[in-house]
């Protein structure tokens, strides 16, 4: 058994991944605007969306492994869909937030996030691509070895 595949490994996936996703839709609620600027207050929604937020982590995660375990070409369509709308909600919750920043800075935020986003992406695909690279060639280590 892999590491990947032990119990142990994918309970600590799910709960991490479940806390994560939680506290980022949670923190939504608790975010707010008043004269003085930017407040944090507790809000009846606050627990409402880190359940959702939890749940929704749980469940994808329950449908990759679901998936890993031999997945059809169904279970693979609605394996992109969530990935996808999972992928929209994080990127609502990153832009969300910015309701709260004042008109006449909003601009510069905007520029921020965007530069943030474009550094962000050149670091995941080169993530990406390191993998991909370690992968070929653990590949082709194994085959030398099976020509052995």
């Amino acid at each position: 058994m892999t590491t990947a595949t032990s119990p142990f490994f994918r309970r600590l996936l799910m709960v991490s991944t479940a806390l994560a996703f939680g506290g980022m839709l949670a923190s939504l609620g608790v975010a707010g605007r008043d004269a003085n600027g930017l407040r944090f207050s507790f809000h009846w929604s606050a627990p409402v969306l880190f359940v959702a937020g939890a749940g929704a982590a749980v469940a994808f995660w329950q449908l990759i492994f679901r998936f890993d375990s031999g997945g059809t070409d169904q279970l693979r369509g609605r394996l992109k869909l969530a990935a996808g709308v999972l992928s929209l909600v994080a990127v609502g919750c990153f832009l969300f937030p910015l309701r709260l920043v004042s008109p006449d800075k909003r601009l510069e935020v905007i520029f921020g996030v965007g530069f943030a986003l474009v550094v962000l992406s050149g670091m995941g695909w080169l993530i990406y691509q390191t993998i991909r690279w370690v992968e070929d060639a653990s590949r082709a280590e194994e085959e030398r070895s099976e020509d052995r």
